[in-house]
């Protein structure tokens, strides 16, 4: 009897040691693996931002001060393609996505390339993140790519367009450097009088590329939507065209203005064009802002005005241009979605001043401009610059309400096209007006949800 009690003592014994072992081997597990929201806060990720390499100084700097306060997310910066253009960078990455590769955070050039890849899937909405983050968008960035009732990607560069103006050109001809309000009918004034010589030593008042943006740039300036009046009709039969298309034809008569035939032919640089005083004049974007004193690459000697960009006349509104921007948005198939927009976040809000010009409200574009001018003042009209820029009159038309996807194809196949039909082919306004309104429609009916 006394032994079957000392074996049942010991198996009591070897049972709670038992409990206390498996008790111990739980808390030890537990410690080296914590699980839910804890473990993904502990937990280190690499995701990747896929980009440019223009940017990549900023870049560098971006990532290494994300890091510093993020320390449980790695970034790591891959270039779609060294030295590519907008396009090939955008192709570049659709192949990536679609090949299933890792794509966490991407850079896209402007707001009709984000919505169309917003429309076909390839972005993650970001709408529930603000909620959480108790965030209204509207008030964080001044512009932001939206579709279908959803922002799908952020700002991480505004760019104003306005005027370069070369000053020793002015002050030769005796003209001042404008202000907001001037129209392009006084634009057209300061080209005609600028320009100078024949032949191969001509000098034109101003340089327009061919984006679309030249062949009419009311539309992106002065309308709500450069393509559209709603969902449903084109925009392509305002009275808009018959100014512009008229003005730039006569500006080409009267040598104002290099051809158009030349301009296509050549494939021109519009910076060189610029800087190798070429074109006393030159509409382009705040994106350049840096060029002017970049003499290494630019070589020049004068000094660059700035001047807001045009109206169509004295009743349209005053300071309306043309705000765009680059934008960043999270793939739809990132792994890492939460470490992904924390990243964007920082990336067009904090981090977005290291860039240059920023779309976050609170950040300080001036001091932004002061660090880019720093030690090159004598290229630039610092007045002129900071006027053009910062100026409470100065605001963009442009609602993002009103998006589709096909933006890009009515830039292009549509806008573009229809210009060159205008300057090269010889026909008249209302023709290439009705054309545009054609092909436009025939792009609207294949896109209908």
């Amino acid at each position: 009897m006394k032994r079957n009690n000392r074996f049942l003592l010991m198996l009591s014994v070897l049972f709670l040691l038992l409990l206390t072992a498996c008790s111990g081997s739980k808390e030890s597990a537990s410690k080296e693996k914590p699980e839910g929201k804890k473990a993904e806060e502990e937990e280190v990720v690499e995701i990747k931002y896929f980009n440019w390499d223009a940017d990549q100084t900023a870049i560098t700097k971006i990532i290494a001060d994300f890091e510093a306060k993020n320390p449980n997310i790695k970034v790591k910066s891959e270039v779609l393609i060294p030295g590519g253009s907008a396009v090939d960078n955008m192709t570049r990455m659709d192949v990536l996505m679609s090949a299933g590769e890792q794509v966490d955070v991407v850079s896209i050039p402007n707001v009709d390339q984000a919505v169309l890849r917003a429309a076909n899937g390839m972005f993650e909405p970001l709408d529930d993140y603000f909620k959480k983050d108790k965030l209204d968008i509207k008030e964080e960035y001044l512009i932001n790519a939206a579709y279908d009732g959803k922002v799908y990607a952020l700002p991480h560069l505004t760019n104003y367009w306005y005027i370069l103006l070369n000053k020793d050109h002015l002050d030769e001809a005796g003209l001042s450097v404008p202000e907001v309000g001037w129209t392009w009918d006084d634009f057209k004034e300061y080209a005609t009088k600028l320009a100078k010589g024949e032949g191969k030593n001509k000098r034109y008042g101003v340089y327009f590329h061919t984006w679309g943006e030249y062949a009419n740039p009311m539309l992106f300036a002065e309308k709500e939507h450069p393509y559209m009046v709603d969902e449903k009709k084109s925009i392509f039969d305002d009275k808009s065209f018959d100014y512009w298309f008229e003005l730039r034809r006569n500006m080409e008569k009267s040598g104002a203005i290099k051809p158009f035939s030349d301009v296509i032919g050549a494939e021109l640089n519009y910076r060189t064009e610029f800087f190798n005083e070429q074109a006393s004049m030159l509409m382009t974007a705040s994106w350049t802002v840096a060029d002017v004193g970049n003499v290494e690459k630019y070589p020049h000697e004068f000094k660059t005005a700035f001047a807001p960009m045009p109206r169509m006349s004295k009743d349209s509104p005053i300071g309306s241009t043309n705000i765009a921007g680059e934008f960043s948005a999270v793939s739809k198939n990132s792994k890492h979605k939460e470490a992904s927009y924390k990243f964007l976040k920082y990336v067009t809000g904090e981090g977005s001043q290291v860039r240059g010009l920023s779309s976050w409200k609170d950040a300080d574009g001036e001091a932004t401009i002061n660090k880019m001018v720093a030690g090159k003042e004598n290229y630039y009209d610092v007045d002129s610059l900071l006027h053009t820029l910062f100026n409470d009159e100065v605001k963009g038309a442009y609602k993002s309400d009103l998006a589709i996807s096909y933006g890009n194809e009515l830039k292009k196949n549509v806008l573009e096209a229809g210009f060159t039909k205008f300057m090269l082919d010889g026909v008249s306004v209302k023709e290439a007006k009705e054309y545009m309104v054609g092909e436009a429609n025939k792009i609207i009916e294949l896109n209908k949800k």
